[in-house]
């Protein structure tokens, strides 16, 4: 058995006995559906800042904002993302990955919905902000999660090339 990874206990019901096994014997399926979901974080970051840059003038005629404001709806989440991208990773380290993860996501949620119910131009902004918060929790953390799913470096560079 690998020491350096942790040890796996699964409790089979219909037997009422538990297997140990390392992390290279997970199975398919829980593989699967991590790289799933950290491929959608990932996406969702992606899909915003896309989306985001190609609205922009139609969020200054719906917000009234000028060229000040639209450049700071940008630039908030860039600033709030990149200062704190680090940060966010070595929280993860301390605190645990997934944690950390699902609270970015929550945060990144919660921070899109107050976009899209952002009344003004400053509103948006400061919501930007928490998206970028969120999406910087959100990037290292999944590719510390899938570290831990996927120790076979073959794997591994699959995975987070997908």
């Amino acid at each position: 058995m690998n020491e350096r990874f942790p040890v796996v206990f699964l409790v089979a019901k219909a037997k009422h006995r538990s297997h140990k096994l390392n992390n290279t014997d997970r199975p398919t399926l829980a593989k699967s559906l991590t790289l799933a979901a950290m491929s959608l974080g990932y996406c969702v970051i992606q899909l915003d800042v896309t989306i985001v840059n190609t609205a922009l003038k139609s969020i200054g005629a719906s917000l009234g904002g000028g060229v000040t404001e639209l450049q700071w709806v940008v630039s908030a989440y860039t600033i709030a993302f990149a200062a704190l991208i680090l940060t966010a990773g070595a929280l993860g380290d301390r605190v645990g990955a997934k944690k950390v993860f699902m609270a970015g996501f929550a945060l990144f949620t919660a921070a899109s919905l107050a976009c899209a119910l952002a009344p003004t131009a400053i509103t948006l902004i400061a919501a930007r902000a928490a998206q970028g918060v969120g999406a910087a929790i959100l990037v290292p953390n999944s590719l510390a999660l899938l570290n831990h799913v996927y120790p076979d470096e073959k794997e591994r560079g699959r995975a987070v090339g997908i």
